[in-house]
């Protein structure tokens, strides 16, 4: 392995790791060893040098990371020609200055000469934006530019003949939802009816990769809701609109003035598409006298809440999970449940504008989006909060069961009551299991906010008496950190949004040298890759929409690393396959494995699939289930029936022969992510 030192750009001044090149090299390179400061802080870093490397050529990357921190905090120059943020200082764009060598789309998207003959390889082209369009978003992100547009805000709008709360796909409940609940308060102030407003857009859905299965999943919880809203009196009114960019222009001129709505509200959504779509609402609907409230709700904390010492946003997890938790014990009110919406006069249903719109329908499906499995689905993932809140409840109060992997209800019967077995007080072990019903299930739910992440954490604090357990100690606090990845990854994408542009969150891996294999892409899509571990959780995700953690890192591992092919293949993948498909958790879940997140581990972080396998279905029920070919292998045969058959009997099973070797893998995803933007062959 070679020398690892420490690098930085002279235009950016952010420190980079990667393999020591020569001086020729380097400076071809643009880039120059660190030469420390006097002023700014500059001598406690070169106090710090001793912790690039420990004995050998092991980096300690924790102090590492610290090390970028404090760089970052005393460059106070603009990074890009376009212009520096309302502080003076520049954002996110830690590995890389103005200048680059190599395709500002990065080494692994495609040119157009190859788009013929790789099509679904490069499927990803357009959806990765240039390096200058991602930096300069960072600059001044939008959520930024809609939090000070709102604070801004418009005073003294006339009541109006209604209050619109705009439900998004991913507020989807009527408990403990933050902008509903505002809205309702104003229009009990003024006397006037309260109006649920759900926007269809399949073209938004196209362009997000949305799955079937989540839109599924949508509709059916819009039919579930209807009901029960128009138990309040309240009508949920459905429109669509295939482009989605005239969204903005169509609810304001068109469906806000036909509703007499002056006052709308709205949680906020932290993507950038969807932040800039807001923007545009609260812009137009001043221009027309309109009152737009865009409220936090998503999240158990909202972004910017949380800094490093230094004032800075935090990049590293376990330090900001830390911090998340201290902030939620010195501030509880950040855990409190909003009030539910109060019901409209019946006299709605006689009023001509608004009785029409209880009439409203509920598409059975979405053109373009109809889900094949609907019925099985529907059974593995029931709709509703209250199924949500009996998953939670049994999660917190029975055993794990066995057979609960495989394509059955998890409102099952069977279940078996005890605090003390509890499949949370086991979560420590059996989150990294997938042989049952070991974890909690609720991430379809959560992400699109069938249930809050406060009414989760609630139920948390009542299981441990009132206090809210936030630790590896115990089963309950490991999942409690668990819950947190979900803030953590918004955090990381309000802040630096590149990341939801395509873009890896270090930049200095953007031009990592991809394989272009349609056969290995397809075979990995399908499980027919030779590796049961891989293959099992790929058809359980085609089969169910959705995997169990720890299987969706080795399968992610396995394309990144094994295969060498691009993270995002496989992020557009999950998307369009899960319903459970959140772009903060999975963009962060990718980047993980692809090694170009925020997390320290660098690129040596490479699974071994064989071990994996050993550990999170040691008796090899999962394997034996998504994958019959091989249910009559005993012991371990199972987790790698190649090398530990006789070819004639291998031959007979009808299952592939592994697609890559191992170890020869492994060797090339070192020498690549060692040696950005070249292969092996020097090309």
């Amino acid at each position: 392995m070679p020398q690892l030192t420490l690098q930085a750009d002279p235009n950016s001044k952010s420190l980079a790791l990667s393999p020591q090149k020569s001086t020729s090299r380097a400076s071809s390179s643009n880039t120059r060893a660190i030469h420390t400061s006097p002023r700014g802080g500059g001598g406690d870093i070169a106090k710090r040098k001793a912790a690039y490397t420990k004995k050998g050529d092991e980096p300690n990357l924790w102090e590492l990371h610290h090390i970028q921190e404090d760089m970052a905090a005393i460059n106070k120059k603009k990074h890009f020609k376009d212009g520096p943020d309302a502080k003076g200082e520049s954002k996110g764009q830690p590995d890389r200055g103005t200048k680059r060598e190599h395709s500002p789309e990065g080494g692994g998207v495609a040119g157009a000469r190859e788009t013929k003959r790789h099509k679904n390889a490069y499927e990803i082209k357009g959806k990765v934006a240039t390096y200058e369009d991602a930096a300069r978003t960072d600059e001044d992100p939008p959520l930024d530019q809609l939090t000070r547009l709102l604070e801004n805000g418009q005073e003294d709008v006339p009541k109006g003949d209604c209050v619109v709360y705009w439900m998004r796909m991913e507020d989807m409940r009527i408990e403990d939802n933050t902008a509903f609940h505002r809205a309702s308060e104003r229009a009990q102030e003024f006397g006037v009816p309260l109006v649920v407003l759900f926007v269809l857009s399949p073209g938004d859905y196209k362009i997000h990769d949305r799955s079937t299965k989540r839109i599924d999943f949508m509709l059916r919880n819009l039919r579930y809701l209807k009901p029960r809203l128009h138990e309040l009196d309240i009508p949920l009114h459905i429109v669509s609109y295939d482009r989605r960019l005239s969204i903005p222009k169509r609810l304001v001129n068109d469906v806000f003035p036909s509703l007499g709505a002056k006052h709308l509200f709205a949680n906020i959504e932290y993507e950038v598409d969807e932040l800039r779509r807001d923007i545009a609402v609260v812009k137009l609907g001043r221009e027309k006298g309109m009152d737009v409230r865009c409220l936090h709700d998503r999240l158990i904390v909202p972004p910017g809440r949380i800094k490093s010492q230094a004032g800075k946003p935090m990049s590293v997890f376990s330090p900001w999970q830390r911090a998340w938790a201290k902030l939620l014990a010195a501030e509880p009110k950040l855990l409190n449940l909003s009030p539910s919406p109060k019901a409209n006069l019946e006299s709605v249903k006689k009023d001509e504008r608004f009785a029409k719109l209880f009439d409203d329908e509920i598409p059975d499906s979405v053109e373009g989006f109809e889900c094949a499995e609907r019925k099985q689905i529907a059974e593995i993932f029931p709709e509703g909060t209250e199924t949500a809140k009996e998953l939670l409840r049994r999660f917190l109060h029975t055993k794990p069961r066995k057979t609960q992997f495989q394509i059955v209800s998890p409102l099952s019967e069977g279940a078996q009551e005890s605090k003390k077995e509890s499949r949370v007080s086991q979560y420590q072990t059996g989150r990294n299991l997938v042989d049952g019903d070991n974890s909690s299930r609720l991430s379809p739910y959560l992400a699109s906010g069938v249930i809050s992440g406060r009414m989760v954490l609630d139920e948390a604090k009542k299981y441990t008496g009132g206090k809210l357990e936030s630790g590896r100690d115990t089963g309950v606090g490991m999942w409690v950190q668990e819950v947190s990845w979900r803030d953590f990854y918004n955090h990381v994408m309000s802040t630096w949004p590149r990341v939801s542009m395509g873009r890896p969150f270090l930049e200095k891996f953007a031009d990592v040298q991809w394989e272009v294999n349609e056969e290995h892409l397809q075979a990995w899509k399908d499980g027919k890759t030779g590796y049961p571990i891989v293959d099992a959780a790929m058809r359980a995700c085609k089969a169910r929409g959705w995997m169990e953690n720890r299987v969706r890192m080795v399968s992610a591992s396995f394309l990144v690393k094994s295969l060498m092919l691009d993270w995002r293949l496989g992020e557009k993948y999950f998307m369009e396959s899960f319903i459970d498909g959140d772009l903060a958790a999975n963009n962060g879940g990718w980047q993980w494995t692809a090694s170009t997140g925020t997390d320290p581990q660098p690129y040596f972080r490479i699974f071994n699939t064989l071990t994996q396998s050993e550990k999170c279905d040691p008796n090899g029920d999962y394997i034996r289930y998504w994958v019959p070919e091989l249910k009559n292998l005993k012991g371990k045969a199972v987790h790698d029936p190649y090398h530990q058959m006789p070819s004639s009997e291998f031959k007979k099973l009808g299952y592939p022969a592994p697609i890559v070797d191992h170890k020869k893998s492994r060797e090339r995803a070192l020498f690549r992510y060692k040696n950005v933007g070249e292969k092996e062959d020097g090309s």
